[in-house]
């Protein structure tokens, strides 16, 4: 670091301020982590820099000159709070506390992440989460998000994406509903069914797993919900016929609450990421909640 038009090194400053504390060369190289000869060059450098002798060193003291005392009048605390302040980034930066800014999508947050951050809290909870769930484009750099949670295609191409898990929509009813219709065997036949959507634009895209063939179901919903849980729920209600990550209702089928249906039918795999801004200068906090995330996916989901 240079101050002003003389350059002046602040590195050297910062030595000489802490020779003077300690009294001596050795004592101030023990304190610094540095050889005595790099110090006393270092001295001698910022001696030759400002064009002038601040100290006269001797084997058993050394005693300031008045130009010496000046600067050590006037950078004395500049070089004290400096130091300071470092030390105390530092120790925000590998604390384990502040803030976590986050953002996911509501319907994940409400699968698993939030109970992925319930469990992180008690383990850590010195750490500030601050989650804002939403299924709305944010820009995470303006925002100063640390990390989030994007399902499908990346924009943020220069954060560094770890891909988490994979999602697939599966076609799912209740067995009161699929008691009213009788039969469902092939895709064409969901076209006169009770169709529950995210929204007025339903196009569901479906592969056939055993063989080459795409369906794309294009009809109108009977219910638009914008949240994949109400979504479920309505299904488990009777309502119709659902389309959802295979993740979300895992429990439901295994409770019997729902039944897959057209189960040789799936959805395009959609990657689902965690990002961050940079692998190498991650502050702890962010890098153990990372890590934390990335285990909580592997153990649970």
């Amino acid at each position: 670091m240079k101050l002003s038009s003389i350059n002046l090194s602040f590195d050297d400053l910062v030595i000489f301020i802490h020779v003077i504390k300690e009294g001596s060369i050795i004592k101030a190289s023990k304190k610094l982590s540095m050889p005595s000869p790099t110090i006393s060059r270092r001295l001698t450098q910022l001696e030759e820099t400002i064009g002038g002798l601040l100290m006269y060193r001797s084997s058993r003291k050394i005693t300031l000159t008045t130009l010496g005392q000046m600067y050590m009048a006037k950078f004395t605390n500049l070089v004290d709070e400096f130091i300071e302040t470092a030390e105390n980034l530092n120790d925000y930066h590998q604390k384990l506390c502040g803030t976590i800014k986050v953002t996911a999508p509501i319907s994940l947050t409400h699968q698993w992440f939030g109970k992925c951050i319930f469990s992180f809290k008690k383990e850590y909870p010195d750490i500030k989460i601050d989650l804002m769930a939403t299924n709305k484009f944010v820009d995470l750099a303006d925002m100063n998000i640390d990390i989030a949670i994007r399902v499908g295609e990346l924009t943020d191409s220069d954060w560094v994406a770890k891909r988490l898990l994979v999602s697939k929509n599966i076609l799912c009813a209740s067995t009161e509903y699929l008691e009213q219709i009788h039969t469902c065997v092939n895709p064409v036949d969901l076209l006169d069914k009770n169709l529950i959507n995210i929204s007025n634009h339903l196009s569901w895209s479906l592969k056939n797993i055993n063989k080459p063939e795409y369906y794309k179901v294009r009809a109108n919903p009977c219910l638009v919900m914008d949240d994949t849980e109400l979504i479920i729920d309505a299904a488990k209600a009777g309502m119709g016929i659902c389309f959802v990550p295979s993740q979300f209702v895992k429990n439901c089928l295994s409770r019997g609450e729902l039944v897959q249906i057209l189960p040789d039918w799936i959805g395009n795999s959609r990657p689902i990421y965690l990002i961050f801004k940079d692998r190498n200068y991650l502050p702890n906090r962010v890098r153990v909640f990372k890590e934390y995330i990335e285990n909580y996916v592997n153990e649970n989901i």
